[in-house]
């Protein structure tokens, strides 16, 4: 039987509040971005989507406790995503992060959102987006909004 893990978040909409308040802080790892939420493109819709000056995207998959389907849906990101991460809260990260193995092989990221801050994990790798016109469709999306 599979044990439900105490989540200090009610909802993956607060996790998504939290995890995007602390994107538009001083507190990013990822330095200044802009950012749009529920970015839909052909093969899904990414929670959260954000973009640097340079035009660089970083998606993210939010979810408190399934990050299997997490894994799975931001390694879809990175068709359009130079970087793609799962969102978790913090003890459903740790869970995680043991099988960094599986985060590797898909150049997925890991991170969570603890007292308002976001704590990496496990670094995703850089890549270039195999499909550089959905890349181009998220950051027009993500320009102006956050």
């Amino acid at each position: 039987m599979l044990e439900t893990m105490r989540t200090d978040y009610p909802s993956e909409q607060a996790l998504v509040d939290a995890f995007c308040a602390t994107l538009a802080s001083e507190n990013s790892p990822w330095g200044e971005l802009s950012c749009a939420r529920e970015f839909d493109y052909v093969r899904g819709r990414a929670d959260v989507v954000a973009a640097d000056a340079e035009g660089r995207i970083i998606a993210f998959e939010a979810k408190l406790e399934k990050w299997r389907e997490a894994l799975n849906q931001a390694y879809r990101n990175t068709c359009f995503a130079h970087e793609s991460y799962v969102v978790l809260p913090e003890a459903a990260a740790m869970r995680a992060a043991r099988y960094a193995r599986e985060f590797s092989r898909r150049a997925v990221g890991l991170c969570y959102v603890h007292d308002g801050e976001v704590t990496v994990e496990l670094e995703a790798d850089e890549r270039t987006p195999l499909q550089p016109w959905l890349a181009e469709a998220a950051v027009s999306e993500v320009r102006g909004q956050c």
